[in-house]
């Protein structure tokens, strides 16, 4: 019995020892993925077109039905950043896309889980349990995906091509941070240097 206790603890220790750390905050736990095509040339590129709203993805459209988009001054906010790394990289903004070498589409959607459990409160009379009630609880949580697509199009293409992704999971907890939305665009663009067209 004392064997199986000490092993038991070294377990716990060798596991906990191989954790990165504490979790503090939520921005902690975001996940930021970057993709793009290896036969695509960036540098020879120089201008490209981004929309002036970012549509919320809800699910299919019904007919005549308006989509939905970042409510101000989150959408500016996020189009500002974005656009602020294109520059860096010497990316020049038209706003004509029929011109434009690529196009910058930006896109959100968000995902609410809903978790329900049952608790038992019991009184407990000599050690048993005398009566009681079942008391329903749940707690929700909401998360977020920002999704930047260089698009290209083009005679060489039979369909506009996506040549980069850039995506940042775990956003949105609740309600809009900017800052931690601008902290993950700035790792997704370093995240790429293959953009780089200077």
């Amino acid at each position: 019995m004392k064997r199986n206790l000490i092993l038991y603890f070294g377990m716990i220790l060798l596991l906990g020892s191989c954790y990165p750390g504490t979790t503090d905050s939520y921005d902690e736990l975001d996940i930021v993925y970057t993709n793009y095509s290896e036969s695509y040339d960036f540098a020879g590129q120089g201008t490209y077109a981004i929309p002036d709203k970012i549509v919320k993805v809800t699910g299919n459209l019904a007919e005549d039905e308006a989509p939905e988009f970042v409510k101000e001054p989150y959408n500016t906010q996020i189009l500002t950043q974005i656009e602020q790394h294109m520059s860096d990289l010497g990316w020049t903004k038209t706003a004509d896309p029929e011109s434009a070498d690529l196009a910058l589409f930006p896109a959100v959607w968000t995902n609410t889980t809903v978790v329900y459990w049952y608790d038992y409160w019991c009184w407990y009379y000599y050690y048993y349990c005398g009566w009681g009630w079942y008391y329903p609880s749940y707690t929700s949580y909401t998360t977020g995906t920002l999704i930047m697509g260089l698009i290209a199009a083009g005679d060489e293409y039979v369909e506009p091509y996506n040549v980069w992704t850039g995506a940042i999971n775990g956003l949105l907890s609740g309600a809009y941070d900017v800052t931690r939305v601008n902290k993950g665009i700035d790792q997704a663009f370093e995240q790429s240097p293959y953009l780089n067209t200077k």
